[in-house]
């Protein structure tokens, strides 16, 4: 009897370890026949869907490192800590020389693609210059703009981050309650009310409106989370052809798609670039974005650098712009080692001839957050007396990012420094980083002592105290125990991005200069501390709460595209208590400005909750309005019966509520402006 249940529980043990294992094979494997660039059948640690397997996989892989440890010799070359003085030994600078000469021929002036009446896609259209051709609203009757009507959603406080559409007198744009709402443009009027079923937030960045000629429908795109939905623009009704019910599924994304050639494409955190039929939502094919390191230390299929920033299209050559995202972990790379392409890159994709154009890289091997989270944007500059096409990224890093369009070659010298080495065993930085010149940096990117703050005395003594103590410089590495003061964690450009005037060649950017205290800790009570870290992240703040480095905190820039030179910076907003004693600080912002015809730019986000109108030759602030919340998306410019109007999101914004909870309230407004008649 003893035999025989003994003899059970054995066979009960091993049919429990087959049934794990069975399943985590199975979650461990992935079928999708729609790639045209890796195999159908995948086994990735990435594929895992389950939390328990998550965790037992990843006993499974420390329990092999420990074994690999005692008796590779790589392995164990791989976890040495960097030679400092063969770094040393590098030269100093890098240069990618600017590309001089065989451009193609550029758009032509009258050709290039602005809004005019409508405003067809977030960010203004599929180049994404968030530019509009209307000066009926200008400097000269600007101070006569008035509140044209307000629309409250009354279904939640989420916060907005969609730059609104705007399409045949109706506004377009989700609510913080997950309906997505068509307004009228004139009255603000609710027309139709569509409820997403999902709740995770439909069209968090943006919408696309297309005219679907063939079936003479207006079709309105965007994104909940993995899915992809089609309203009729006119009534709000699913187009029931496509997909499930107006529905297909999709990698995660919260971005519009484009359509280029009647096929849909959108970007998603698989990471791929995905194409489906626009009319029936049928998947053509997916291609993989992400660089897979085979050289260094095993096969490394590393997480993050998806492209989530958006996307920009150039329909006559059928080419899609993207940037993406850092890699994961943020703070510690020795399980990613290489230089983590395709992440914190921009990249211009073939979509006719389904093949990546060209790949840039901002950041290599990114240790500091340094994603690239806004929207690329497709213009022309002048260059040695010729005209030429290019795409322009703003980052964190407070770069500008001027590059061939089809070549992805730098209009400026594109200058590297040399980089320090890793205070962490097992850690392999790139020996360069960027240094830029030209275009000049339009925020801050490495901290300095000079950069204290001087408000006073004490705060001045305080920061100090926490400085001396602390990491800091051109790319610090992090170190075990030890914290590391850095810029651009929410700083430099956010995925709010830049607006352009194409025909000035002037970009307009709002950005941040605010420190963060950053620190790694190996976790207690693990045996592998080499691989697992708590990561510590918080805004250095001086005594009164305030940003512990000197004004501006937030600023408004005009830079010349053709000579890469900042034109005029102004801070942006202030601080009431601070207003007072006459200084005009700036603050953090999340709101993205928005360039007309008119001569101004059109900008919120700050803490103030104030929308600005600035003349765009000076930086001379020519009027302003107290929003009932703070601006949380970049305002987009319409034309109904001759009258242009200015309209905003105001929810107050749902990252400036994480980190000033006194002085962000998040609301549900939707805030439209006119000239008063």
């Amino acid at each position: 009897m003893k035999i025989k249940l003994l003899k059970l529980i054995i066979s009960l043990f091993f049919l429990i370890i087959f049934l794990v294992t069975s399943l985590l094979l199975f979650d461990l494997t992935k079928y999708d026949p729609s790639y045209i660039n890796r195999n159908s059948l995948t086994f990735s640690i990435n594929n895992l869907n389950s939390k328990k397997a998550k965790l037992f996989f990843s006993f499974y892989v420390d329990a092999k490192q420990t074994i690999t440890s005692k008796f590779n010799k790589n392995y164990q070359n791989h976890w040495n800590a960097e030679d400092k003085t063969l770094r040393e030994s590098l030269p100093e600078k890098k240069v990618i020389l600017a590309k001089q000469n065989n451009f193609m021929p550029a758009t032509l002036i009258k050709d290039l693609e602005v809004s005019l009446d409508n405003w067809p896609r977030s960010h203004g259209g599929y180049t994404s210059k968030r530019f509009s051709n209307l000066d009926i609203i200008n400097k000269s009757n600007v101070k006569k703009l008035e509140l044209a009507w307000i629309y409250n959603s009354k279904d939640g406080r989420k916060g907005i981050q969609a730059n609104p559409v705007a399409f045949k007198g109706l506004v377009y744009l989700p609510t913080p309650g997950n309906h997505i709402v068509a307004l009228d443009g004139i009255t603000g009027k609710e027309v139709w009310k569509y409820k997403v079923k999902k709740g995770y937030h439909a069209a968090k960045r943006g919408l696309f409106i297309f005219k679907d000629k063939k079936n003479n429908i207006t079709k309105l795109y965007f994104t909940n989370d993995d899915q992809l939905i089609v309203l009729n623009a006119k009534n709000g009704k699913t187009i029931d052809t496509f997909g499930k019910n107006g529905v297909i599924k999709i990698g995660s994304s919260p971005i519009p798609p484009v359509i280029i050639d009647n096929k849909l494409v959108i970007v998603t955190s698989r990471p791929s670039i995905e194409v489906y039929d626009a009319e029936s939502g049928k998947i053509f094919w997916k291609y993989y974005l992400r660089k897979i390191n085979k050289k260094n230390f095993g096969e490394v299929d590393f997480k993050g650098g998806n492209p989530w920033g958006g996307i920009s299209a150039d329909i006559k050559h059928g080419l899609l712009y993207l940037t993406t995202g850092n890699p994961k972990p943020n703070f510690v790379g020795i399980t990613r080692p290489g230089k983590n392409l395709y992440a914190n890159s921009v990249i211009a994709f073939d979509v006719r001839n389904k093949k990546l154009l060209w790949h840039f890289q901002e950041t290599c091997h990114d240790l500091w957050n340094l994603d690239i989270p806004s929207t690329p944007i497709l213009t022309t500059i002048e260059k040695n007396g010729l005209r030429i096409n290019v795409v322009v990224v703003v980052t964190k890093l407070g770069n500008t990012l001027i590059l061939d369009r089809y070549t992805g070659e730098p209009i400026f010298d594109y200058v590297m420094k040399r980089a320090p080495v890793s205070k962490i065993p097992g850690e392999k930085t790139c020996p360069y980083q960027p240094s830029l010149k030209l275009p000049e940096p339009f925020s801050r990117n490495v901290f300095t002592m000079d950069d204290v703050t001087n408000l006073s005395v004490s705060s001045n003594t305080y920061i100090n105290s926490i400085i001396n103590n602390s990491n800091f410089g051109f790319f610090a590495t992090h170190e075990i125990g030890k914290d590391t003061i850095e810029y651009n964690q929410q700083g430099g450009a956010q995925w709010t991005g830049a607006s352009i005037n194409p025909f000035k060649n002037i970009m307009y950017v709002s950005a941040s200069n605010i420190p963060w205290k950053v620190g790694v800790r190996a976790i207690k009570g693990k045996k592998n501390k080499i691989r697992l870290f708590d990561k510590i992240e918080e805004p250095l703040r001086d005594l009164e709460g305030y940003p512990g480095v000197k004004p501006p905190w937030g600023t408004l820039t005009a830079l010349n595209l053709n000579t890469g030179k900042i034109k005029w910076q102004v801070p942006l907003g202030y601080y009431e208590a601070l207003k007072e004693k006459g200084i005009i600080s700036g603050t953090e912002n999340f709101g993205g400005a928005t360039a007309t015809n008119g001569g101004l730019v059109f900008v919120a986000g700050t803490l103030d909750k104030l929308i600005r109108a600035f003349d765009d030759d000076t930086g001379k602030e020519l009027w302003s309005y107290k929003l009932p919340y703070i601006g949380s998306a970049p305002p987009s410019s319409y034309k109904i019966n001759d009258e242009q109007y200015i309209v905003i999101p105001a929810s107050g914004g749902i990252t400036l509520k994480n980190y000033y909870k006194d002085l962000v309230e998040q609301g549900d407004a939707i805030v439209a402006f006119k000239i008063k008649k």
